[in-house]
C-alpha cells in the first residue's frame, strides 16, 4: 500500500469510529435538515485574496516561465504587509504562509526577496520574516515534492509540523502529483492526501494550488471566456475542486509580457473583472496596468489562434516617432516596447522598430553587470547618465562597507 493509501485508509478509520455508528462501517456523508441548516451559526470565511478564504482549495494556471511563482510570492507580501495585490484587498490580518516548491533555486528567491523588501522599514521586513516561509533548494532531495514517495511525504508531515501554515502554497502540481497528469483518480488522490497533511497540523489552512497550463496561442485564448475551465493541462478534477481558479496568460510575445489575469472561477465571492499586472524590474513587484486593451489581446491572440496576422489599428509608427516617444530618456525594453505599443505600434511593430534603432545607433542598449538586471534601452547621451548614476551607486555601497 503507498502512502497515499495509508493516509485516506487512516482517515476513513478515524471518521468511522463515531459513537453513532458501529466500529467497522463507514462514517456516512455529512447531511442537515433544513431547519438545522438555517439555524446554524457559521463562522465567516476568511479571505485570502480575490476569492480564495482559508479552509478552501484556490488554484493558479500559468504557464512555464511566466511568473507564477513570483506573482505568489508578491501576493504573500503584501498579505502580510495588509497591501492590496492586482487592485483587489488581501485579508485583513498577516497571515503564516509556506511557499513550498521544486523549481525555484535559493539565488532566485534571494533576489526577489531582497528586491521585493527593499525600502521597508524594520518593523515591515521582521513581519514578512515571521510569516513567510519559502523552500530553497539546498539539498538535491529538496526537489521532490510528490506525495507518491513515502520518503516525501515524511518529509511533507516534518516541514508542516515545524512551520503550520495559514496557506500552504504547493509549486508546481505536476511535481507533487501522485500518478498519471490526465487522471482524474489520481488529482484527487493527491489533494486528498495533501488535505490529510495539512490538517494534522492546521485544519482551517488555505491550498493555494500553482499548476501549468497549456502553450500556444489557440490554448492561451482559453484563458478567458467559455473556455477558461479547460485552460490548465491535465485532469480537469483539479478545477472541479478548487473553491477559486485564477488564469494567468502573456499579455504579448515579449521577453517579460505583461500578465493577463482571469477569475476563471469563484464560489464563495463574486468573480472579479480581468486585470493586466506588469513587472518592475527593479522591486520585483507587480503593478496593475490600467491600459492594458484587453479587446485588442483578445483580438491578436485570436488570430494567431487561426494563424493569421492581428488586424492593426491607425498608422504605422516611424522611426523618428519612435525615437521621439522616448526622448533623452532610458527605460528597461519591456517598457520601450510598451510605450511604442501605447503609441500605435502593434506587439511585432515595437519589438522590430526597438532592433532597428538600436542597430542604427539611435539608441543603445545595457544590462548593468549585477545577476538578474534588466537591459536598458534608450538614447546614448541618456544611457551615460544611467551608466554614471550606476556607477556612482556601486561605488557608494562599496566605500559604505
Amino acid at each position: 500500500m503507498n502512502p497515499v493509501d495509508e493516509m485516506l485508509s487512516e482517515a476513513e478509520g478515524v471518521q468511522a469510529h463515531t459513537p453513532e455508528a458501529d466500529e467497522h462501517a463507514p462514517r456516512p456523508y455529512s447531511t442537515r435538515t433544513w431547519a438545522e441548516l438555517v439555524g446554524m451559526e457559521l463562522p465567516p470565511l476568511r479571505p485570502v485574496w480575490g476569492g480564495i478564504v482559508l479552509g478552501g482549495l484556490g488554484v493558479i494556471f500559468g504557464q512555464g516561465g511566466l511568473g507564477k511563482s513570483r506573482v505568489a510570492l508578491n501576493l504573500a507580501r503584501n498579505q502580510v504587509l495588509g497591501l492590496p495585490f492586482a487592485g483587489l484587498p488581501t485579508g485583513p490580518e498577516p497571515l503564516r504562509h509556506l511557499m513550498m516548491g521544486s523549481e525555484n533555486s535559493i539565488h532566485r528567491l534571494q533576489n526577489d526577496a531582497r528586491s521585493m523588501g527593499a525600502g521597508l522599514d524594520a518593523e515591515r521586513i521582521a513581519r514578512l520574516d515571521e510569516h513567510i516561509r519559502m523552500a530553497t533548494l539546498e539539498c538535491p532531495e529538496d526537489a521532490f515534492i510528490s506525495v507518491a514517495s513515502p520518503e516525501n511525504v515524511s518529509k511533507w508531515q516534518a516541514t508542516l509540523e515545524a512551520y503550520p501554515p495559514d496557506v500552504l502554497w504547493a509549486d508546481p502540481w505536476g511535481d507533487l502529483l501522485d500518478g498519471e497528469s490526465n487522471s482524474d483518480e489520481d488529482a484527487r488522490r493527491t489533494l486528498a492526501a495533501l488535505r490529510r497533511l495539512l490538517r494534522r497540523v492546521k485544519p482551517e489552512a488555505a491550498i493555494v494550488i500553482l499548476a501549468h497550463s497549456r502553450t500556444g496561442a489557440a490554448n492561451i485564448r482559453q484563458a478567458i471566456g467559455y473556455d477558461a475551465a479547460n485552460f490548465g493541462k491535465g485532469s480537469k478534477a483539479l478545477y472541479s475542486a478548487a473553491r477559486c481558479v485564477w488564469n494567468l496568460a502573456p499579455g504579448d510575445e515579449t521577453e517579460n509580457p505583461p500578465i493577463v489575469a482571469v477569475h476563471a472561477k469563484s464560489n464563495d465571492a463574486p468573480r472579479e473583472r480581468p486585470r493586466a499586472l506588469r513587472l518592475d524590474a527593479e522591486t520585483m513587484l507587480y503593478n496593475l496596468d490600467p491600459g492594458f486593451d484587453f479587446e485588442a489581446w483578445e483580438n491578436e491572440v485570436g488570430q494567431r489562434a487561426q494563424g493569421k496576422t492581428a488586424t492593426r489599428k491607425g498608422p504605422r509608427l516611424s522611426d523618428d516617432d519612435a525615437a521621439a516617444a522616448m526622448g533623452d530618456t532610458t527605460q528597461t525594453a519591456p517598457q520601450v516596447r510598451q510605450l511604442l505599443r501605447e503609441k500605435g505600434a502593434t506587439r511585432d511593430e515595437a519589438d522590430d522598430l526597438t532592433k532597428r534603432l538600436v542597430a542604427a545607433g539611435v539608441w543603445v542598449e545595457w544590462r548593468p553587470p549585477m545577476q538578474h538586471a534588466p537591459v536598458w534601452v534608450g538614447p546614448p547621451s541618456a544611457m551615460k547618465r544611467r551608466q554614471a548614476d550606476f556607477a556612482e551607486t556601486v561605488q557608494g555601497k562599496i566605500g559604505f562597507r
